[in-house]
């Protein structure tokens, strides 16, 4: 059954720390999450419902789960969010006006939120944070690594998570910066492969044009010695490719 409308309760609309369109995504997630259900939306899901693109549906996606407003839920193929308790909320609009909100509530919601969110600065929840993580450096650089960053999320995931995220300078604190200098470092390797074929070919391509010029000497008795100067050079590029163990 196609939605009808978006529901955004008066407590998210009234979150300060959040724009329009964050809002607009917790309300949605919300929206599951009062029914006792996971969101199961993926960010090209939200980016058609929404009218925004995916890369802002991924940025406010991973806004929401920095600022502890909701989380991934573990043990599923697919990423799925829910609300934490700091946006279960007070519902305000009851009959009659508005109820005012108790400060204990506020104390309450303020200090879960926080609570969550120094959590979610020492370790991701699972490797598809990591995932979105590095997608959004990719995208934000726009580098051609979306092709690794799945693999390159899950290994990052496992390494420290079997090491009960800690390194040689001990507690990781903060995993983001330990996760961009994984990624830095993965991301060495692919352009240096590419650079490698690419001098290859461009060695393998000299050789033929010093043959070819070598040949076009010959011809004439006078250039004699500049054909023998070019099979020289010819003869040099092949002994650097054989070198070079290729």
């Amino acid at each position: 059954m196609p939605r009808k409308h978006i529901i955004v309760p008066m407590h998210i609309w009234q979150l300060e720390d959040i724009n329009v369109t964050e809002r607009l995504v917790a309300s949605v997630v919300y929206g599951y999450s009062e029914r006792g259900n996971p969101c199961f939306m993926t960010n090209t899901g939200l980016s058609k419902l929404l009218r925004i693109s995916k890369r802002t549906a991924q940025r406010a996606v991973n806004t929401l789960l920095d600022k502890g407003y909701i989380e991934a839920v573990e043990g599923s193929q697919r990423r799925q969010l829910k609300c934490r308790g700091c946006l279960g909320g007070v519902d305000t609009s009851v009959q009659g006006g508005e109820s005012p909100v108790s400060t204990r509530n506020n104390k309450i919601n303020t200090d879960s939120k926080s609570n969550h969110k120094m959590e979610d600065e020492k370790r991701p929840i699972h490797w598809q944070q990591v995932r979105d993580y590095f997608t959004w450096i990719n995208d934000k650089e726009r580098t051609q690594h979306s092709g690794h960053v799945v693999s390159w999320a899950k290994d990052f995931f496992t390494y420290y998570d079997a090491r009960n995220w800690r390194n040689k300078h001990g507690d990781i604190t903060r995993w983001k910066p330990v996760a961009e200098a994984w990624y830095r470092r993965s991301t060495k390797n692919v352009p240096q492969r590419a650079v490698q074929r690419r001098d290859e070919e461009q060695v393998r391509s000299d050789i033929r044009w010093h043959r070819r010029r070598a040949e076009a000497w010959a011809k004439n008795p006078d250039k004699a010695h500049m054909a023998e100067q070019e099979r020289r050079y010819a003869d040099q590029l092949e002994q650097s490719l054989m070198q070079g163990g290729r």
